[in-house]
């Protein structure tokens, strides 16, 4: 359908690494949190209280010092592949 023809307004969230899709199922401008698995905004990564990969402003009082522990861990893990050219089993 049309753009111009469509009813469909903004994103739509999806269950994959896209996150959220536009009109086209072009991906969207959300992120993941990787600590809650919520849509991440851009004006959510500004927050104090985002840290990537660990936690966002919606679970940052939801998860133990534990959970937080383990998932900076992961992300490191993550950026340390990244850095090497390699994929992480545990991103995307």
């Amino acid at each position: 359908m049309p753009e111009s023809e469509s009813l469909w307004e903004g994103e739509c969230f999806v269950f994959d690494q896209r996150v959220t899709v536009r009109h086209g199922l072009e991906p969207g401008d959300y992120d993941l949190c990787h600590g809650c698995r919520r849509p991440v905004s851009a004006q959510d990564k500004t927050s104090d209280l985002y840290v990537e990969g660990v936690q966002c402003p919606a679970c940052a009082t939801e998860r133990t010092d534990i959970q937080r522990a383990r998932y900076a861990a992961r992300q490191h893990q993550e950026d340390l592949a990244r850095t090497r050219g390699t994929h992480h089993i545990g991103s995307e």
